[in-house]
């Protein structure tokens, strides 16, 4: 079973078992981050009445450390995925729930003009109009959220959550093993890089009428 090795068990074939950990904790709390910041987002730029309501609570909890959360995870879940999931989540959420809001908002006027008299329903241009025009920047908030759901799955990890290449790394630490705690560094860095590489395949493949992606 995953993660039910021994402290020494690192060093020994377990790379890909340490791979699979950790990219299951970053999808599904990035997934997580994505659904709720993208739709929220949306919501915040397009209409004042839940920019009023909302977006004060989120500049509000914004500039608490990422850090700083991983007690109350760990409270609130106990050692166990749940903790890191969420915390992946929150770190995520933010760069994308701000992005999509700033590109909902920048919204040409025009277009919004265009489709209502091209016969567009006003309940439908959130997704129709909105969605398409905000769409370079919600890519932008995605591929921030996701290096720092990356981050942030090697900090949960190191405290949170057994296995993982997080795991792997201060385990490595505590028994000064440099060698692998380059090795860990550097395999999460190819994992996001790799990762980053993904989103912007699939901005490129939807955006092809901007000349901004």
């Amino acid at each position: 079973m995953f993660g039910e090795r021994t402290q020494f068990a690192w060093y020994s074939g377990t790379w890909f078992e340490y791979v699979y950990l950790s990219g299951r904790r970053v999808l599904a709390g990035f997934a997580i981050a994505a659904a709720v910041g993208v739709t929220l987002g949306l919501l915040i730029g397009w209409s004042s009445l839940v920019r009023d309501l909302v977006d004060p609570t989120v500049q509000l909890l914004r500039p608490i450390p990422m850090t700083a959360w991983l007690p109350f995870a760990t409270f609130l879940f106990g050692i166990q995925d749940t903790a890191a999931v969420f915390l992946i989540a929150m770190g995520a959420f933010f760069p994308i729930v701000v992005n999509s809001a700033a590109g909902a908002e920048r919204t040409p006027r025009v277009l919004i003009r265009a489709a209502l008299m091209l016969g567009t329903k006003p309940n439908k241009l959130l997704y129709r109009v909105v969605l398409p025009s905000a769409l370079p920047s919600i890519f932008t908030g995605l591929r921030l959220g996701m290096g720092i759901a990356w981050v942030l799955v090697i900090v949960s990890e190191m405290l949170a959550v057994r296995g993982g290449l997080g795991y792997a790394l201060w385990s490595a630490y505590q028994f000064i093993r440099m060698d692998l705690i380059i090795a860990s560094m550097i395999s999460v860095g190819a994992l996001g890089f790799l990762f980053d590489l993904l989103l912007q395949a699939i901005a490129h493949r939807l955006l092809r009428w901007s000349q901004g992606i």
